[in-house]
C-alpha cells in the first residue's frame, strides 16, 4: 500500500488521437478499486480541448 508519497503515471497519445485519456481513466478506476478509497487518485488531461488530428496515412 502507499505510503503517502506522490505516484505520478504519464500515459501519452501520438498523433492526437486521445486515446491516453480512455487508459489514464482505466487506470485510475483500477487504482481506486484496489485501494478501496483509502488513497485520493486524481487524474488530470492536458491537451483533452484540443482537436482530435485526422489519422495519418502511409505515403
Amino acid at each position: 500500500m502507499p505510503t503517502g508519497r506522490l505516484v505520478r503515471l504519464t500515459v501519452a497519445c501520438q498523433g492526437g488521437r486521445h486515446r491516453s485519456v480512455a487508459v489514464a481513466e482505466a487506470v485510475a478506476a483500477r487504482v481506486r478499486a484496489a485501494w478501496g478509497g483509502a488513497y485520493g487518485v486524481e487524474v488530470e488531461h492536458h491537451h483533452i480541448d484540443h482537436p482530435v488530428l485526422p489519422a495519418s496515412t502511409p505515403a
